[in-house]
């Protein structure tokens, strides 16, 4: 089971917060990966160090994008809010804000990224799809790694390694984390797994600010 999801290009970027933090950001990202663009690895190692300095720096996003969502087509309050995309839908960036003792989906990224944490405590779980993914609607998942995170701390999405995990907030309060990826994350066509039953299917997160035009097919993902 693959999604490629070919998104219709943007007028123009769009941003959805005024940060010169964040701004700056962006602008390193397109430079070094438009010049690593055969080598994500590298693209990854050389962002990691911008990507710690904008985490440390506390007052750039604004409140609003650090909510959760009461009426999130996620479910269970997950506020997934965009901060950045590029016109061409390669790159964006958003927060996710999960209640505490939330979980998120058992879900993929199919891109390139890196995700860190802005706020709060969280437990990741990564999985590794081990099927050949011939046989429609099954996936076979094995856990690779269990993580405890902390404020400030990073990891990265480089397909098919670490690309398949589950986020639950483990702090009082809720956790917010950044993510950086090369896609339009929330617009594309994605895997929503579910390990109990060895079942797969296509899911698209949506934000919950910022409308896809690919919304019509309305699979959003449900959390557990």
């Amino acid at each position: 089971m693959t999604n490629h999801t070919i998104l219709e290009p943007l007028p123009e970027d769009q941003w959805f917060i005024e940060s010169q933090e964040l701004r700056s950001f962006v602008a390193t990202v397109q430079e070094i990966s438009a010049s690593t663009v055969d080598d994500r690895t590298q693209t990854l190692a050389r962002l990691k160090p911008y990507f710690q300095e904008l985490l440390a720096q506390q007052q750039w996003l604004p409140e609003n994008f650090a909510q959760v969502n009461p009426k999130s087509r996620m479910g269970g309050g997950i506020g997934q809010w965009l901060l950045y995309r590029a016109k061409d839908r390669l790159l964006s960036v958003f927060s996710l804000v999960i209640p505490p003792g939330s979980i998120t989906p058992v879900h993929d990224h199919l891109a390139w990224g890196l995700i860190g944490l802005y706020k709060g405590n969280q437990e990741e779980t990564v999985y590794r799809r081990v099927d050949n993914g011939d046989d429609e609607g099954h996936a076979q998942l094995q856990v690779t790694e269990v993580q405890s995170l902390q404020s400030g701390d990073i990891y990265c999405l480089l397909p098919p390694d670490g690309d398949i995990h589950a986020v639950k907030t483990t702090s009082q309060s809720a956790s917010v984390s950044i993510h950086l990826l090369g896609n339009d994350t929330g617009c594309i066509l994605r895997h929503q797994f579910i390990p109990e039953s060895h079942s797969v299917k296509s899911f698209r997160s949506g934000y919950s600010n910022a409308p896809c035009k690919e919304e019509q097919e309305k699979e959003y993902a449900q959390v557990r």
